[in-house]
């Protein structure tokens, strides 16, 4: 069956290290891609803003954003999936979830659809390191002081402790809410019914395509429900093996050679 939507993961899978991209072959890519009818989603943890930002050269009718894992679908500009926390889930969040001892002592950032927020007095090193992932970072002395609509909830851990943070928090929150390893040592919170895999299906379900019509690319763990529901799924060659074992094929270059352009191009352009 006819491939006509391709999803990737943007760090360490479309993007290189550095957080660019070959944006020539990039475009000319996605120009192919839309004259045979296919879709490109560009998947991430990142707010909305930060990838518009990233990608304002290249945005083209045939590109979609999914955003903040999951919590925003765009196309064309245009808002068409809204998953952010219910006024209820923030509250309940701030006000009791954040004392319990699985996060008092986490670093909290609030990500919210006009900024981002966390509490005065995070340490001057993570706050630096976050302003360059997170959009209009503000310091607040009181998260439950924030009036943003909140999309998502990020705790920073460190890397080799994301795994067990998030089978911690699904415990904790027992279906409320959804835990995410994003990577990088970030575990995001989102609503029950957001997720990579979800919004996917959310897409597939508008456009009436199957798992057989989906390319998937990803890297990471984030990635793995993806990878595991997209027939024609491909593991970066730099993941580690167990996010290339949940895959069906495993791309012939890293992300710092555009494995992800350079199997599109091989896969469906003929190049």
């Amino acid at each position: 069956m006819a491939i006509k939507l391709i999803a990737t993961d943007l760090n360490g899978t479309l993007l290189h290290q550095d957080q660019q991209f070959d944006r020539a072959r990039f475009k000319r890519v996605l120009a192919a891609l839309k004259s045979i009818g296919v879709s490109l989603v560009l998947s991430s943890g990142n707010q909305y803003a930060h990838l518009q930002q990233l990608f304002h050269d290249v945005m083209a009718d045939n590109l979609i954003v999914v955003a903040e894992n999951g919590a925003s679908i765009y196309a064309q500009d245009q808002l068409i999936f809204d998953g952010s926390l219910s006024v209820k889930q923030q509250r309940q969040f701030v006000t009791v979830d954040r004392q319990q001892p699985l996060f008092r002592q986490a670093y909290v950032i609030l990500v919210g659809s006009h900024g981002s927020y966390t509490e005065t007095g995070a340490p001057a090193k993570l706050v630096a390191m976050a302003r360059q992932f997170y959009d209009n970072l503000a310091l607040v002395d009181d998260l439950a002081k924030v009036r943003d609509t909140i999309k998502k909830i990020s705790i920073a851990t460190r890397p080799e402790a994301a795994a067990a943070l998030v089978t911690q928090a699904n415990d904790y929150f027992a279906g409320q809410l959804k835990a995410h390893d994003s990577g990088y040592g970030v575990v995001d919170l989102v609503a029950q019914n957001v997720g990579k895999l979800p919004a996917i299906q959310f897409l597939a379900t508008k456009m009436g395509l199957t798992a057989d019509n989906i390319m998937a690319f990803g890297d990471g763990d984030n990635d793995v429900p993806l990878l595991q529901y997209a027939t024609h799924s491909f593991a970066m060659s730099n993941a580690p093996a167990a996010i290339q074992a949940a895959a069906k094929h495993v791309t012939t270059v890293d992300n710092e050679h555009d494995g992800v352009l350079a199997t599109i191009e091989a896969q469906l352009l003929n190049h």
